[in-house]
């Protein structure tokens, strides 16, 4: 599985390949190769999608490249938040009101986040979709499955997670579809 800063292996032989120590990293025929510490490393995934894999891991998109946000985007704040602003602001400092946005973001930490979340919901432009960013791990107070339950009453549906960092994960909610 490739993920933003890895390879997961999963399966009868598991290992956490973290880019930056792959070397000699490369496509041959319709395998992606390289070195690990553990040794040579030979994923047979096609060599469209081993050529796919080798671009992304030689330069991964940005986090806010994932989240679809770039220069004059119509971006809402749901509320001001340190994480959202370290993120955003340097791309999408002019934020709109919500009737204008493409996306909105809002943080979900707490209950009263989610009375938030669910307000908004209701309020969502057709259009607009709606990055959750919410706490990862056992930690959290909210649970990303009482995220999703909310959202799924509210007729939204998942469409796109992203690592937001070591503590946050982002999730995307859009209109669900009949």
């Amino acid at each position: 599985m490739l993920e933003g800063h890895c390879i997961l292996l999963k399966g009868d032989f598991k290992a956490k390949l973290i880019f930056g120590e792959l070397q000699d990293l490369r496509v041959r025929s319709d395998s992606l190769t390289a070195n690990t510490r553990q040794g040579p490393l030979s994923l047979t995934l096609g060599e469209k999608e081993a050529a796919l894999w080798l671009k992304k891991i030689k330069h991964p998109p940005s986090l806010v490249d994932k989240l679809g946000v770039s220069e004059g985007s119509a971006v809402h704040l749901q509320q001001t938040h340190a994480e959202l602003n370290r993120v955003l602001d340097p791309v999408a400092p002019n934020y709109v009101p919500l009737a204008q946005a493409q996306l909105t973001f809002i943080v979900v930490e707490t209950a009263k986040d989610l009375t938030a979340l669910n307000a908004l919901a209701k309020a969502l432009p057709e259009r607009c979709q709606i990055w959750v960013l919410r706490r990862k791990g056992a930690t959290a107070e909210v649970k990303e499955k009482e995220i999703m339950a909310l959202a799924k009453t509210a007729g939204l549906a998942p469409s796109k997670t992203s690592a937001w960092s070591d503590i946050y994960a982002a999730d995307r909610y859009g209109r669900a579809r009949c």
